[in-house]
């Protein structure tokens, strides 16, 4: 298992070095973005995107610095990441009974609702929220291989059994859940420790420690998709929706019912990064 995990494509190196620039007072941004224009394809996705109808710049972006000017150094880092992380997120996942582009319309949805209910709740940053919504579900990449062999196995049991947790089953059958993996994967590619642990307890949110509002908040968005149904895998609806994530974020039965109604908007926001 750890030797597919290590051998999963690295992130690039600017991904590192955008992660650490974003927490350091004393960036350089024009530094910064030198390093981002070396690369021709990365530089046209960042203008491209950051003149998309989820950004709506005041005035158009022509150039990596321009876009950290306007958009401010935090955006740039979402969108780098989006663009960095597509060959991985973007793939079939036969185990988990997704098509190419299921987990990555999933991830983007996912990403999105949390940086909404980041912005609702102030409970932390909208770019926070939006990348730890953008990886909760990578470790079903690294799973999927091992998931086909044995799907049969599990699917007899939920029929059996539909009160049993999806992630319960990986943990039985495969040693790991996705969760676990995608945990271990991100700390292999040095992601801040808050933003690993929202992979690790995405379905269990209680159990966080370090920020249980950053980990509540891409519970939340996670149900609201599945319960959209996009990205819903092999897995269904097992999963509950957490109680304590809805009260550590404050959220009513009201606030839910905004987010589901407004999910055409965010959707059409998000067309520019499922197209990428």
């Amino acid at each position: 298992m750890l030797r597919n995990i290590e051998g999963l494509p690295s992130f690039p190196s600017i991904v590192q070095k955008v992660l650490s620039m974003v927490s350091n007072p004393d960036a350089n941004f024009q530094e910064l973005a030198q390093e981002i224009s070396r690369d021709p394809g990365l530089t046209a996705a960042i203008i491209r995107l950051s003149n998309s109808a989820y950004y709506s710049p005041s005035r158009e972006i022509r150039s990596v610095q321009e876009a950290i000017v306007t958009l401010g150094l935090r955006t740039v880092k979402d969108i780098v990441l989006v663009t960095t992380s597509k060959g991985i997120l973007k793939q079939k996942i036969e185990g988990y009974k997704l098509d190419a582009s299921d987990l990555w319309d999933h991830s983007l949805l996912v990403a999105g609702l949390s940086a909404r209910i980041a912005e609702k709740t102030g409970a932390v940053g909208p770019d926070v929220a939006f990348t730890a919504g953008l990886m909760h579900d990578v470790g079903k990449v690294v799973l999927a291989s091992f998931f086909r062999k044995i799907y049969r196995k599990i699917d007899m049991e939920m029929q059996e059994n539909p009160q049993l947790r999806f992630t319960e089953l990986e943990k039985k059958h495969m040693g790991f859940t996705h969760g676990e993996v995608g945990a271990h994967l991100l700390k292999i590619w040095h992601f801040p420790k808050e933003l690993i642990e929202a992979a690790l307890f995405n379905y269990h949110p209680e159990k966080a420690k370090i920020n249980p509002e950053l980990t509540s908040i891409v519970h939340v968005a996670n149900m609201i998709a599945l319960s959209a149904g996009v990205g819903v895998d092999a897995g269904g609806m097992a999963e509950p929706l957490s109680k304590v994530a809805l009260e550590k974020l404050r959220l009513k039965e009201s606030d839910l019912q905004q987010f589901y109604e407004n999910l055409p908007e965010l959707l059409e926001d998000l067309k520019a990064f499922r197209e990428m």
